[in-house]
C-alpha cells in the first residue's frame, strides 16, 4: 500500500491530479497539503480528500505536515499540476520492495514544437533526468528511512529547494535509489520567468553545503554535458539559470535584502503559476 501526497496552493488542478492517481492505483491512498483556500477545501471535504492546511511560502513545512497524515510506509510526493500515468504508481510501489528512494520519469509537456525551442523544459529534464538526484515531485521512499538519513525527512528551515538537501542526504548515507523509466510523470510547461525566479530563490534560501567540490570545474562539466544532451540554446539558458542562482546566494549574505528578494520571489511565482 502506498500514499500519494500531493502540495497544493490556490490551484484546482489538484482535482486532475487527483483523478491520475485513482485511475494509475485505485487502492492508492490520496493526501492534499493545502494552503488556506475556503473554496477549495470545500470541495476537498465534498469528495471526501483527506488533507491539512499550511501556511504559505514553505515548501518543507508543506511536506512535513502532510507527512504526519501518511499511514502507509511507502509514500509519493508530487506537485498539484502533475499528471500520473496509468499504472505509475504501481511501478513506484513495487520499486520501494527493492529500493529506499526511486523517482518516476518527469515528462514536460511542451506549449512549442520542437524542445529545441523549450530550454526552459529541456533543462528541467536535465536536472530531474540525474540518476542521482531524489527530486519532488514524483520522490518516493520509505517512511522507515528517517532514521537512516540523519533523523528527519526536511528541514523546515529550508524553505525551497529542500528537496536537493533531501536528495544529498540519500546520497550521503548510501541509500538504494533508483529511477523507473517506465512509471511516467506527465508536468505541464515551465515559463522561463518562473523557472529563473525559481533559480534565484534556490540560491536565496540555499543550505549551507559541506561539499568542497571546485565549483568552476563542477559548472563546466555541467556544461559540457548539457551541450551534448540539448544544444547551444540550452547550455546558455542553463548559464542563465545558474547566475540568477549564484546571485540569490550572494543576496542572502544580507538578512534585510534576502527578507524584500524572497517576498517579491514567492509574488512572481503565484503570479506566473
Amino acid at each position: 500500500m502506498i500514499t500519494v501526497l500531493i502540495r497544493c496552493s490556490d490551484d484546482f488542478r489538484v482535482f486532475d491530479c487527483i483523478d491520475s492517481i485513482k485511475k494509475s492505483s485505485s487502492e492508492c491512498r490520496i493526501i492534499v497539503s493545502l494552503t488556506s483556500n475556503k473554496t477549495l477545501e470545500k470541495k476537498m471535504k465534498t469528495d471526501k480528500v483527506t488533507y491539512c492546511e499550511v501556511p504559505k511560502c514553505n515548501a518543507a513545512i508543506t511536506n512535513l505536515e502532510g507527512l504526519k497524515l501518511v499511514r502507509t510506509n511507502k509514500v509519493i510526493i508530487t506537485d498539484c499540476d502533475t499528471i500520473f500515468e496509468k499504472k505509475a504508481i504501481n511501478l513506484l510501489d513495487k520499486a520501494l520492495d527493492k529500493y529506499d528512494v526511486v523517482k518516476p520519469r518527469l515528462i514536460f509537456r511542451l506549449k512549442v514544437f520542437p524542445g529545441y525551442f523549450s530550454p526552459a523544459a529541456n533543462l528541467r529534464t536535465f536536472f530531474n533526468d540525474n540518476d542521482e538526484k531524489m527530486y519532488i515531485p514524483g520522490i518516493s521512499f520509505r517512511m522507515d528511512i528517517k532514521d537512516k538519513i540523519g533523523g528527519y525527512f526536511f528541514d523546515k528551515n529550508i524553505t525551497w529547494g529542500e528537496d536537493s538537501e533531501f536528495s544529498d542526504r540519500v546520497t550521503q548515507y548510501k541509500l538504494k535509489t533508483k529511477v523507473i523509466n517506465k512509471a511516467l510523470l506527465y508536468h505541464p510547461s515551465v515559463g522561463a520567468v518562473h523557472d529563473l525566479t525559481d533559480a534565484f530563490l534556490i540560491g536565496l534560501k540555499k543550505y549551507k553545503s559541506k561539499s568542497k567540490t571546485n565549483v568552476l570545474a563542477k559548472r563546466l562539466k555541467f556544461c559540457v554535458k548539457l551541450l551534448t544532451t540539448f544544444g547551444i540554446p540550452t547550455v546558455l539558458y542553463g548559464i542563465l539559470w545558474y547566475s540568477l542562482f549564484d546571485i540569490g546566494k550572494v543576496i542572502a549574505k544580507t538578512k534585510k535584502l534576502q527578507r524584500q528578494a524572497e517576498l517579491i520571489s514567492w509574488k512572481v511565482l503565484k503570479e506566473k503559476k
